[in-house]
């Protein structure tokens, strides 16, 4: 799979994406600092999920309807960087069901699915204890 993994991502995380063969660019070695939007567009252009652990692409995708391949976003703040690890561990294989066209969140409880097709506000019934 190809992942746009934002600044915000930790390092630790980026390296386990590449270490089980994904493809990644990584916001910090190639532009920090740059603009979401313009992130999202790239990601989309060359069809790449973003991994992100900010709740800006949403209002992005949601709010001002731009378009995106996917997105996998990561509310576990409170978790240490091993626990957020092994959460996602744990949640991947949902992820790899849903490799486009969804908005995924992985909080320290759950993993929830929605479609990004602005025609359909439901959940995609793979919301569960991942």
């Amino acid at each position: 799979m190809k992942f746009f993994a934002d600044e915000n991502v930790a390092r630790l995380i980026v390296q386990w994406l590449r270490q089980r063969g994904h493809d990644v660019l990584y916001a910090a070695e190639a532009d920090p600092g740059q603009d979401d939007a313009i992130w999202l567009h790239q990601a989309e252009q060359s069809e790449r999920l973003i991994v992100t652990a900010d709740k800006d692409f949403g209002d992005l995708i949601f709010r001002d309807r731009l378009n995106s391949h996917g997105v996998v976003l990561m509310r576990m703040q409170r978790l240490s960087l091993r626990e957020r690890l092994a959460r996602l561990t744990q949640s991947w294989l949902i992820v790899e069901a849903n490799p486009t066209g969804k908005f995924i969140v992985i909080t320290e409880g759950r993993v929830r699915v929605r479609s990004l097709k602005l025609e359909s506000n439901e959940q995609d019934g793979a919301d569960g204890l991942a």
